[in-house]
């Protein structure tokens, strides 16, 4: 009889102490599924591993130089806004569901902000605060080193925190939003995205998708930028925001004669034609600024352009 108490006193503390163990172990670690959209998104504790999935972009060998796999902010962003529209397509439909996209959209947001930059510079007796998203590797293609940045990229990570915002109610994410902003402000010889361009003695304002002392002025990553800039202006009505796009449309129509190679477009400012990919996309963002401005001169190129 004894013995049998025991046995029973024993398996009690073993289940007392294997529920105590699995509640820390629950707290502290993300919550598996065969699902891969379930992932963790609140702060883990630190040095915590976590087992999930984050976009990786092979990029092979440009130019001799091997550059391998790497974890590139424009297409965690990507990943993040894509998460964000299924959230709000299924929200009303499949509570349950969207609910997984939206926990994986804000770990990948979370992601994001943890690989930014904080930097402030003086502009005019001002102070800018603004974040910055660079690259850890070099990108030989238009001889860029470690730590160079891109419109692309930053509208991007704009964006996607502007849809974290969105879905929760979080202020922090708009803020954030505003200071990914601020860096199209900066001149990227003080580490922002903003290069002066001239043509005919008047200057126009570009936020390159590579940014360097020379950059080669890619033309889809800057209407994509300005583009989503002008969303941000809509959503917020943010007069900084709406100043960046109305420049940025302003140099579109300035400069869109010099990525005009006949029938086909040119992808960047150094004449090298666009491939298939890029002479369609190219294609759609004229039709997209004629419906939104009513411009002819978009529409002129949009039929010009050959698909």
């Amino acid at each position: 009889m004894l013995k049998n108490i025991k046995i029973c006193f024993l398996i009690f503390i073993i289940t007392i102490l294997s529920f105590i163990s699995g509640y820390i172990v629950g707290v502290s670690q993300p919550m598996y599924s065969e699902n891969p959209i379930i992932q963790y998104f609140k702060n883990p504790k630190p040095f915590s591993v976590e087992n999930v999935n984050i976009p990786i972009t092979y990029y092979g060998t440009i130019k001799g130089k091997y550059i391998g796999y790497q974890i590139t902010p424009h297409n965690v962003n990507e990943e993040a806004r894509k998460c964000f529209y299924k959230y709000f397509k299924l929200k009303d439909k499949d509570p349950e569901e969207a609910e997984k996209y939206l926990r994986r959209g804000l770990f990948l947001t979370e992601y994001l902000i943890s690989q930014s930059e904080k930097e402030t510079v003086n502009l005019n007796g001002k102070n800018i605060i603004f974040i910055i998203w660079r690259y850890n590797f070099d990108f030989p293609e238009y001889n860029l080193s470690k730590g160079w940045a891109g419109s692309l990229c930053q509208a991007g990570c704009m964006k996607t925190l502007y849809l974290a915002y969105k879905c929760t109610g979080d202020k922090r994410y708009l803020i954030l939003a505003k200071e990914a902003l601020n860096a199209f402000i900066v001149p990227v010889e003080k580490g922002g995205l903003l290069k002066i361009r001239v043509k005919d003695n008047k200057t126009y304002y570009w936020y390159p998708e590579y940014a360097s002392k020379n950059p080669p002025y890619v033309l889809n990553g800057f209407i994509t930028s300005v583009i989503w800039i002008g969303e941000f202006a809509n959503e917020t009505n943010d007069k900084e925001a709406y100043l960046l796009y109305k420049e940025g449309l302003k140099s579109i129509k300035s400069f869109l004669s010099e990525y005009d190679a006949g029938d086909w477009s040119y992808y960047d400012a150094l004449k090298h034609r666009c491939n298939e990919h890029y002479e369609h996309l190219q294609r759609l963002q004229m039709l997209y600024l004629y419906n939104i401005t009513k411009d002819k001169i978009f529409l002129k190129h949009y039929n010009k352009w050959k698909e």
